[in-house]
């Protein structure tokens, strides 16, 4: 019986989440879960995206292009990430918004203030 209560709780947070998403290009709603060392986020936009993610000094752990159109679900595991501040970089034609992710324990969490927001200029 434990067992079936754990197991929908964990579906329940599942689906909670995925109703949780951030707009790519507009940017002006992050929304972020956290559940375990796993962060998760929506893209939505008809844009070339590059997500990458640094450690505490810089160094490029990942980088990913993604060519979105529509609806994308990105999701990344950090379980294999030790306890530490990291940086998840978001960048579009227009913008370069940089995030903080904490990632302490068993859980990893994306500040939903970002970090830092630099226009690109356009030519």
């Amino acid at each position: 019986m434990k067992k079936i209560l754990k197991i929908s709780l964990v579906v329940g947070v599942v689906l909670l989440a995925m109703n949780v998403y951030a707009v790519a290009v507009n940017f002006s709603s992050h929304n972020k879960f956290r559940q375990e060392k796993m962060i998760s986020f929506d893209l939505e936009d008809k844009d070339q995206m590059k997500i990458s993610i640094y450690d505490a000094d810089d160094k490029l752990i990942h980088s990913e292009k993604l060519a979105v159109n529509g609806k994308v679900v990105r999701s990344y595991d950090l379980n294999n990430f030790s306890d530490g501040l990291y940086y998840l970089v978001e960048e579009s034609k227009t913008k370069i918004i940089k995030y903080e992710v904490l990632v302490l324990n068993d859980s990893a969490t994306i500040m939903s203030v970002p970090l830092s927001e630099v226009e690109k200029p356009a030519l």
